[in-house]
């Protein structure tokens, strides 16, 4: 039982990692500068992860045939204990996902919005040096 309390409480520690450590993009849908927010997806892929084996946790518990009466007892709390974390991260993985995207198609908009304003420069320069 103390086991599961450590590995528990650990994961509570480290749960929600793209809710708390993936700098979403600020309001709006204009392109953004490099660095403004975070492109990679790594948190929410290990957010998703914790979360299916949370899933899987929950279907294990739920269907292990326990000898130990304290246990049969125990078994709604952990079932709904492993769904509830696997739940949260869950949501912060769908979030970190959304947030990761949103920030790479935003900063890839800033290099075309770059480029296209090169262009339109470039293009004024040859205007007002060509007379004719």
């Amino acid at each position: 039982m103390r086991r599961t309390c450590l590995v528990l409480g650990s994961v509570l520690l480290l749960s929600g990692c793209s809710t708390l450590f993936v700098s979403k993009p600020p309001l709006g849908d204009g392109p953004l500068p490099t660095g403004t927010c975070t492109t990679s997806a790594f948190t929410p892929f290990v957010d998703g992860t914790m979360a299916v084996l949370f899933g899987v946790s929950a279907l294990d518990i739920a269907l292990t045939d326990f000898e130990d009466e304290d246990a049969q007892d125990a078994r709604p709390y952990a079932v709904g204990a492993s769904l509830v974390l696997g739940g949260a991260l869950g949501l912060s993985s769908y979030r970190g996902f959304k947030w990761t995207s949103e920030c790479r198609a935003r900063q890839s908009m800033s290099e075309e919005a770059i480029a296209d304003y090169l262009r339109t420069l470039s293009r004024e320069v040859a205007v007002h040096e060509d007379p004719g």
